[in-house]
C-alpha cells in the first residue's frame, strides 16, 4: 500500500504531532483574537497592547534556545508535562481575568508553556525518525499539524466568541491543552534514554555556544536585516490587523456574498469574523508553499529572500487603499505571495553560512531575528495604530491608514534594501559565487 509506511512509524511520534496541532490550535485561536479583546472589550490603549504583545511574542521565541538545552538533560516528557501544565494555566487566568498585572502573568505562562513545547515536539520528530528514510514524513506531519492548527484553531474560536462570552475562546484553549497534558502524561513515551540525558548541555554550554553564535557578526547582520520581515508578519498582520478589519471591514456584507454563491455557509451562522480573514494566509500557505518553492527551488536564496520580502512589504499597499474585503484579502494573497518566496529560504541560507559542524546550533539561533522582530514592531505597531488610527477616531477625525500602512511597510523597506545591499557587499564570497 502507498502509505503503508505510515505504520512503520512510532507512536510516540503520532503522541507529539498531535500536541502540536492543539497546541497550535490552542495558540491561533487565542493570538488572533487578542488584540480584539484587549483594545476594544477591555479598553487597553494600542500603544500598551503593542508593548505588551511584542513583548509576549518576543520572549516566546527566545525562550526555546534554554528550553530545548533543558528539555534534552532532563527529558521530553517531563517537559512536556511541564509546558501543558503551564499552558493551560495560562489560558484559564487569561479567560478569568480583567486585572492587568494578571494579563501580563497569563501571557507570561503562555510564553513559557509555548517555548517549551517548540524544541520538544521538533526534537520528538528528530529522535523518532530517521534521516533519509522516515525523516521526511515525519517533519511533513510535523508541519501539517503547525498548519492545521493555524486554520483551524482561528475558525473555532470565531464559533466561540458569536455565541458565548469572548472568555470562552480562551478557556477553550485551555480545555485544549489540559487535554495534551493527559496525551504527554498517558500516551507519550520519552524518546531520550537515561544515559543521554545525563551527557546533555548544561545551560553553560547553552551560553557559551550563544557567545560563539553571536560573535559571526555577518549571521548578526543578517537576522538583523531580516527581522522587519517577521515584524511585519507578527506585530501587523496578527497583533493589530484583526482589531483593523473588526473595526472598518464590512465582512458580514462579505459573508452574505459568499452565501449567494456558496449556500451551505448559511448553516454556519455568522462565521467570518476577523481572525477567520486573517487565517487565510495560512490556508494560502498549505496550497502555495510546494509549488512556490519548487518553482523558485533555483533562485539565488539572497535574492529569493530579497524579492519575497519586497512582495509581502508592497502587499500592505492595498489594505491602505481601500478597507474592503475584496482588496484587503488580494493584499493577504501578495502578502502569502512574499511570505512562501522568502520565508524558507531564510532558514535555508542561515544553515549554509554556518560552519559545517554548527548548522544545527546556527538554525536554533535563526529565531533570534523574528524575537527581534516581534521586540521591535509590536510598540512600533502600536505607537502607529495609535497616532493614525484611534487617536484620529477618538479626536472625532477620520483614520489615516496610510499613516499605520506605511509605518508598517517602513519595515519591510528596510529589510529589503539591507538584504540586497548585504547580498553586495557583506555576504561570504563563496556563497556569492555559488549564487551566481
Amino acid at each position: 500500500m502507498k502509505f503503508a509506511f505510515l505504520r512503520q512509524l512510532p507512536g510516540t511520534l503520532y503522541s507529539a504531532v498531535l500536541m502540536e496541532l492543539f497546541e497550535r490550535l490552542a495558540y491561533y485561536g487565542m493570538v488572533l483574537v487578542l488584540g480584539i479583546y484587549l483594545m476594544q472589550h477591555l479598553g487597553m490603549r494600542p500603544a500598551l497592547f503593542g508593548t505588551l504583545y511584542g513583548i509576549f511574542t518576543a520572549v516566546l521565541y527566545f525562550l526555546p534556545i534554554l528550553a530545548g538545552a533543558l528539555a534534552d538533560r532532563f527529558g521530553y516528557r517531563p517537559a512536556l508535562v511541564l509546558a501543558f501544565s503551564v499552558l493551560a494555566a495560562g489560558y484559564s487566568l487569561l479567560g478569568t481575568t480583567r486585572s492587568f498585572p494578571l494579563i501580563v502573568l497569563a501571557l507570561g505562562l503562555i510564553a513559557v508553556g509555548g517555548s517549551i513545547v517548540k524544541p520538544t515536539i521538533s526534537g520528538t520528530v528528530t529522535r523518532t525518525t530517521e534521516a533519509g528514510s522516515t525523516r521526511p514524513v515525519g517533519f511533513g506531519l510535523y508541519y501539517t499539524m503547525i498548519n492545521a492548527g493555524g486554520l483551524v484553531g482561528p475558525v473555532l474560536a470565531a464559533q466561540i466568541r458569536n455565541r458565548a462570552a469572548f472568555r470562552y475562546v480562551f478557556l477553550a484553549s485551555a480545555a485544549a491543552c489540559a487535554l495534551m497534558l493527559l496525551q504527554a502524561l498517558l500516551a507519550y513515551r520519552e524518546p531520550v534514554p537515561e544515559a543521554e540525558r545525563r551527557a546533555g548541555k548544561c545551560l553553560k554550554t547553552v551560553f557559551r555556544e550563544m557567545v560563539m553564535v553571536l560573535g559571526n557578526w555577518r549571521f548578526v547582520l543578517l537576522l538583523v536585516l531580516f527581522s522587519g520581515f517577521w515584524g511585519m508578519f507578527n506585530g501587523a498582520m496578527y497583533g493589530f490587523m484583526p482589531t483593523y478589519l473588526e473595526t472598518f471591514t464590512g465582512l458580514r456584507d462579505t459573508e452574505a456574498a459568499i452565501a449567494r454563491w456558496l449556500p451551505f455557509t448559511r448553516h454556519f451562522g455568522h462565521w467570518l469574523n476577523a481572525e477567520v480573514f486573517i487565517s487565510l494566509d495560512a490556508l494560502l500557505i498549505v496550497l502555495l508553499q510546494g509549488p512556490v518553492s519548487y518553482l523558485t527551488r533555483r533562485w539565488p536564496t539572497l535574492r529569493a529572500m530579497s524579492l519575497g520580502t519586497f512582495l509581502a512589504t508592497v502587499s500592505w499597499l492595498l489594505p491602505m487603499a481601500s478597507p474592503l474585503p475584496a482588496v484587503v484579502a488580494l493584499g493577504i494573497v501578495v502578502w502569502t505571495l512574499g511570505e512562501v518566496t522568502c520565508s524558507a529560504r531564510f532558514f535555508e541560507y542561515c544553515g549554509s553560512v554556518a560552519p559545517r559542524d554548527q548548522v544545527a546550533v546556527y538554525l536554533g539561533y535563526a529565531f533570534l531575528s523574528i524575537f527581534l522582530g516581534n521586540l521591535i514592531a509590536g510598540p512600533w505597531c502600536g505607537f502607529l495604530y495609535q497616532r493614525f488610527v484611534r487617536g484620529p477616531m477618538e479626536a472625532g477625525l477620520g483614520p489615516s491608514p496610510w499613516g499605520f500602512f506605511g509605518g508598517v511597510m517602513l519595515l519591510g523597506g528596510v529589510s529589503t534594501v539591507g538584504l540586497l545591499v548585504y547580498g553586495r557587499f557583506v555576504a561570504h564570497e563563496d556563497l556569492k559565487n555559488s549564487e551566481g
